[in-house]
């Protein structure tokens, strides 16, 4: 008979308050929330032979999103500056996603429309990653 002890408890409830805060999600679910930095969401899902990441970037344009692939990882960067009489704002992001299957480099598409990127990356049949490009976004 195996002791019960309060530190498992305190682990399952961490463990939740992790999850709440940072936006991971089991991927058996179904897909993948991705991120853990506020203002930012991103859901990863394979589907139809590609992955399909959503991201929501209210407020960015699209001239000022930057989109690379290299090493089977995403890297999403993105910088919006106002300048006005009498003050600076800036917001930036920066979020590198790893995708869990070799990724056919020459076939991603990407798109953003209203605030939303969607990006598609077609599943290799077994082929080597190769180097990585810039990937140019579509309205």
């Amino acid at each position: 008979m195996e002791r019960y002890t309060p530190f498992e408890d305190v682990d399952r409830m961490f463990e939740q308050m992790r999850s709440r805060m940072w936006g991971f999600q089991d991927p058996r679910s179904g897909g993948q929330r991705l991120n853990g930095r506020p203002g930012t969401h991103m859901n990863l899902k394979e589907h139809d032979g590609q992955f399909v990441l959503v991201a929501d970037l209210p407020g960015f344009e699209k001239e000022e999103i930057d989109l690379s692939f290299s090493d089977d990882v995403l890297t999403v960067s993105a910088k919006h500056e106002v300048t006005g009489d009498d003050f600076t704002r800036a917001r930036e992001l920066s979020e590198r996603v790893t995708m869990p299957k070799v990724v056919e480099k020459e076939d991603i598409a990407a798109s953003y429309r209203n605030g939303v990127l969607e990006v598609r990356l077609p599943i290799a049949d077994g082929e080597e990653a190769d180097d990585g490009d810039r990937i140019e976004i579509s309205d």
